[in-house]
């Protein structure tokens, strides 16, 4: 029964792999973005992980975003020219750090700005045709958070991160 499971579930993961390199091969968009629920680099062991850059490498994907944690981060991959963002913290009651970057993923990937997880927030992305501007929002400090909603001051919002992801695959910069 387990390896039947096994079995199953490493169908679907070539499934999936299979229809992201075929799709984003015959895909004429501008931006090219994978939503997944899993990263490929946090959420796999190595091996696995290596089959989600072996298909991504020259794919000309730009931006990976992902949930499962409940963080939220940036990093950025030269080797693959993808920024991946975690934007797991927009919901639900839970919070926790964001994912770190694995020992056998660090070689690859290097962060560029983890949010602080004690807040709740969201990404929002703005494209060009030359840049995609990735932003995260939270409530500032004019909130004041009580035992309920109704004890509760609502305040403004405060972008934390900003930064402009080029359509050459490159790093990119700070807003």
């Amino acid at each position: 029964m387990f390896d039947a499971c096994m079995g199953k579930f490493t169908q679907w993961g070539d499934d999936s792999r299979a229809q992201i390199a075929q799709k984003v091969k015959q895909s004429t968009a501008t931006w090219k973005i994978v939503n997944s629920h899993y990263s490929p680099y946090n959420h796999y062991a190595e091996h696995n992980m290596k089959k989600w850059f072996d298909i991504l490498r020259g794919s000309g994907v730009h931006v990976w975003l992902n949930g499962h944690t409940h963080g939220e981060k940036h990093d950025y991959s030269s080797s693959l020219g993808i920024h991946f963002i975690e934007n797991g913290a927009g919901g639900g009651i839970q919070k926790e750090s964001a994912s770190g970057i694995p020992a056998y993923a660090a070689p690859f990937v290097q962060n560029k700005w983890t949010y602080g997880s004690n807040e709740y927030g969201f990404m929002s992305l703005q494209a060009s045709k030359a840049w995609i501007k990735l932003q995260y929002h939270t409530a500032d400090r004019s909130w004041q958070f009580g035992e309920n909603f109704q004890s509760t001051k609502i305040g403004g919002v405060e972008t934390k991160h900003c930064w402009y992801i080029p359509s050459d695959g490159g790093e990119g910069r700070r807003c």
